[in-house]
C-alpha cells in the first residue's frame, strides 16, 4: 500500500467547472460552460476500485454546479451506495431547487 494513501477515507469529484451562478465570492473563475464534465462510467469505476482497497467513509460531488450533469452525479453516488459508503453529499448552489 502506498504510505501516502494509508489514511485515505474520502473521495471527492469535481463534476464540472460550469455553473449557473456568477457569484462574486467564487474562487474558481468564470465557470463558462464548455460542455466538459466528468465521465460517469469512469468515476463510478474509480469509486469501486478505491473502495475495494481503502475504507472510505464519505464521498462528495461538487463543481461548478454538479447538477448540470445529474446522470453522472447519480452514477457516482449509486456506485458509492453499492460500495457501502454511507455518507454521500452534493454541493450545489440550489439553482435547480
Amino acid at each position: 500500500m502506498n504510505p501516502y494513501l494509508k489514511n485515505l477515507n474520502r473521495i471527492e469529484f469535481v463534476v464540472t467547472l460550469a455553473c449557473t451562478g456568477r457569484c462574486k465570492h467564487c474562487s474558481v473563475g468564470e465557470h463558462t460552460d464548455t460542455g466538459e464534465h466528468i465521465n460517469g462510467d469512469i468515476a463510478a469505476d474509480l469509486v469501486q476500485k478505491v473502495a475495494s482497497n481503502y475504507h472510505i467513509d464519505s464521498l462528495m460531488t461538487f463543481g461548478g454546479e454538479p447538477l448540470l450533469y445529474p446522470n453522472e452525479v447519480c452514477q457516482i453516488h449509486a456506485a458509492a451506495r453499492e460500495e457501502g459508503i454511507a455518507s454521500r453529499s452534493v454541493i450545489t448552489n440550489g439553482f435547480f431547487s
